[in-house]
């Protein structure tokens, strides 16, 4: 696990950090995430584990609509050029602030990569509670 920031082009390309491109099989599916101010990345593997989960959720209910457009219509392939970079469209930087030029930070947190502006990491950590302020008690996590 870890965060990494790197900056887009005029092209919407970004270079993703050899540490996660070693991890990966030549490409990413960039899609919208559930939380706010964040675009979340999958391996092909894990986009469709999570495709499947919610393709099997009722279609009869609005949220599950609602969450088939956002998370599954605003999905993209976006596959490793020669130099490690991918091509996001400009809908989803759109979606989360990111103009061209612009550093964005990824985040490494194991079932995904989350993707945001740097600018709104530093916000969004500093308007966090700190670890010290959760009550993390009702979880057994030995060493915390």
């Amino acid at each position: 696990m870890a965060r990494y920031i790197h900056t887009t082009d005029q092209k919407g390309r970004v270079i993703v950090p050899v540490k996660l491109r070693e991890q990966l099989d030549g490409a990413l599916v960039v899609t919208e995430s559930v939380d706010d101010g964040f675009l979340a990345a999958y391996t092909m593997e894990q986009f469709e584990e999570l495709k499947s989960k919610i393709m099997s959720l009722s279609a009869t209910d609005v949220s599950v609509r609602l969450l088939r457009r956002r998370i599954l219509g605003s999905a993209n392939v976006c596959e490793f050029d020669a130099q490690g970079r991918i091509m996001v469209p400009a809908f989803l930087w759109e979606h989360i602030g990111v103009s061209p030029g612009e550093e964005v930070c990824f985040i490494d947190v194991f079932s995904k990569i989350e993707i945001c502006s740097s600018a709104f990491f530093e916000q969004h950590m500093q308007a966090s509670k700190s670890l010290a302020e959760m009550d993390l008690s009702k979880y057994d996590i030995p060493g915390l």
